[in-house]
Order: C-alpha cells, then structure tokens, then sequence
C-alpha cells in the first residue's frame, strides 16, 4: 500500500514538472531570435587600427514595406520609414558602451582612422528583418568587412529592434583583433 501512494505521488510531480516545461518553451518561442548568417573580413591590416567609427543609415527602398504614397501611408509604414534613423542610433548606443573606438559619430568626414558602416535592409516584414551590414576604409573606401543578418520571429518589425542593433555592435568588438 505504501509503494502505490509514492508511486502516486510521482506521476504527480512528473505532471506538473512535463507542464511547467512546456510553460517555459512557449515562453521562449514567443520571443525574437537574431541569427548572424554570414560574416567576412578582408582587411589587410588590423582592425584595431581604427579609432574611429562613423555610423551610415542603412539603406531601406520603400517597396519592402509600403506600395502607399507619402501622404496614404499607413501608420506601420510611417514607423518602418523611421527604422533606418533608429536602427543607426542602436548600433551607436552599443558601439559607443563597448568603448572599443575612440570616436563614435554619425556625420563627421572620414579619414584613414575612420571605419565606415554602411548598409541595406533586404528584407522587412511581419515576422523577419535581414541587413546587410558594409564596414570600409574611410581612406580609402575599400571594403574591408562585411556581415549580414536576420531578426526572426518578430510579430512586428519594430519589437525587438535594437537587438539588430546590438548584434551589430557585437561584430564590431569581435573582429577588432582580426
């Protein structure tokens, strides 16, 4: 009799332990993901090199989110224009607490210590964003690294956006040593 109450007992707690789990996964699942898929380094001298970092809107055609006119677009739409100016002020915030560059701007005139960051938005919609993120010699021009990445499971693009941001500056301290 006593081993069928513990036995009893334990499905219990198994139960609640197998529904607590799964609690805890759909918790997650409702979350954003940021997945970097591809990143390159063609810089002939260090990346360290650069002391300073000047920071380029990324480039966002209008198709990706809006077929309206200025004038009919939708309140998302209006929001989304503003993703290239916001998304620029996050890798700045990042960048600028990592303290991995001396100088960190957006409009100043570069020079051979000037690691410029440029780029494209590839894709905006309900539930993924991509970039393609372009850092050159401010010298030069030349291209010396490059990355691209996706923010998935978003219900709306502009949750969870600084996590673009983030990842941007993340990459900036990771390759400072190659």
């Amino acid at each position: 009799m006593p081993g069928s109450c513990c036995s009893h007992i334990l499905r219990r707690l198994r139960a609640l332990c197998c529904l607590w789990l799964m609690l805890v996964c759909a918790g997650c699942a409702a979350s954003s993901t940021t997945r970097i898929e591809e990143e390159v380094v063609t810089n002939p001298k260090p990346m360290y090199s650069y002391t300073k970092l000047l920071i380029q809107n990324l480039v966002l055609k209008r198709e990706l989110y809006s077929d309206a006119s200025e004038a009919g677009m939708s309140e998302r739409g209006k929001r989304y224009a503003r993703l290239p100016e916001e998304l620029s002020e996050h890798i700045e915030r990042f960048v600028t607490s990592q303290k991995v560059f001396n100088k960190v701007s957006r409009h100043e005139k570069p020079d051979a210590e000037t690691l410029v960051l440029t780029g494209k938005f590839i894709r905006l919609g309900r539930f993924k964003i991509t970039i393609v993120v372009d850092l050159r010699d401010g010298g030069t021009g030349q291209d010396v690294a490059s990355f691209r990445q996706t923010l998935w499971d978003v219900m709306d693009t502009t949750d969870s956006f600084s996590d673009l941001g983030r990842e941007a500056a993340d990459f900036l301290y990771r390759i400072q040593y190659k």
